[in-house]
């Protein structure tokens, strides 16, 4: 009878051991791994929380601040960018920081007042709008034909019809798209929905979004927001008027006008008439809030869009995406 000789025992055993040794230490090195990750993420998810209610803070702070500058709160009956809420804050937290700004949005062209509260195009608002989308300091800029199917295109996307204008485009253009959708035929919720339109392009999108917003549509009884020309962008300014230019309107930049009539009479001393369409103002009642809070490595950036009626100030939007 043949025994299996005592030394190749011993090898195997040793083999044996040094095998489970090393499936035992790869098992352990995983399991320390994913410990570590999973620590790693609820640190993280902890933080993210953690800056989101500073974010929430930095919201309460805006508010506080809008009120104290309302006419009930003791400030004056206009908005200019020299009132305190235009200055951006910054703060030192034992854990990280916290950025915020205001930002008035009616100084913007409103995309919403394209059409009036019956869904019909605002012939003047419309011409101003494609006077703006001519002065976007694109690398090649927009001709007026090009602004103008761009403009049809946009009025289509928020009326309430399936009928395109000469150069716009509705559910016929944009089901024909992989992945198909149809148009809003709804007011604007975020300028974004741009680049959903038919013609847009990031490039015209960029240069356009500083300019642009989406506030409440024109009331009932036909009356938009006013624009507010103490805080209005040079290039939204420019486009009042057929002809001007960003340094045309220099002179009109960041004043401080306290009636309207004032600053039509400044306007047109060279001859430029603004259309009575354009209904403009010196206060303004909708801003948006841009909160950054950074805790560790961890950064969250908050938007809100916030109405203020006297000294009551509430949040209409909020999201952490950009606006």
């Amino acid at each position: 009878m043949n025994r299996p000789l005592p030394g190749r025992q011993t090898g195997i055993a040793a083999l044996t051991a040094i095998l489970v040794v090393a499936i035992a230490t790869v098992l352990a090195v995983n399991l320390l791994w994913q410990a570590s990750v999973n620590l790693r993420r609820t640190e993280t998810l902890l933080l993210q929380d953690q800056a989101r209610v500073w974010d929430l803070a930095g919201e309460d702070y805006a508010k506080h601040w809008l009120a104290e500058d309302s006419p009930a709160g003791g400030g004056n009956a206009i908005d200019t960018l020299q009132d305190d809420w235009a200055k951006p804050v910054a703060f030192e937290l034992d854990v990280g920081t916290i950025m915020g700004q205001l930002e008035d949005q009616q100084g913007r062209f409103n995309l919403n007042g394209l059409i009036n509260a019956d869904g019909q195009p605002v012939k003047e608002i419309a011409n101003q709008y494609r006077r703006l989308l001519t002065l976007l300091p694109l690398e090649r800029p927009l001709d007026p034909g090009t602004a103008s199917a761009l403009t049809d295109a946009t009025i289509d996307w928020i009326d309430r019809d399936q009928f395109p204008s000469p150069e716009g485009a509705e559910d016929d253009r944009y089901t024909n798209r992989l992945p198909p959708y149809r148009a809003a035929n709804y007011w604007f919720t975020s300028p974004s929905e741009l680049l959903a339109i038919e013609g847009y392009t990031a490039e015209i999108y960029v240069a356009l979004r500083p300019y642009v917003t989406a506030l409440p549509p024109p009331a009932a009884n036909g009356q938009g927001l006013k624009l507010n020309i103490n805080t209005a962008r040079d290039l939204v300014l420019a486009s009042l008027v057929e002809g001007l230019t960003a340094g045309d309107v220099e002179p009109f930049l960041n004043q401080a006008y306290q009636d309207p009539t004032d600053f039509m009479n400044d306007f047109s001393a060279g001859g430029k008439q603004i259309p009575p369409d354009i209904a403009l103002g010196v206060q303004s009642d909708w801003f948006l809030l841009t909160v950054t809070t950074s805790i560790g490595s961890v950064q969250s950036t908050m938007y809100s869009l916030m109405e203020r009626k006297d000294q009551d100030i509430r949040t209409r939007l909020r999201t952490f995406e950009a606006y």
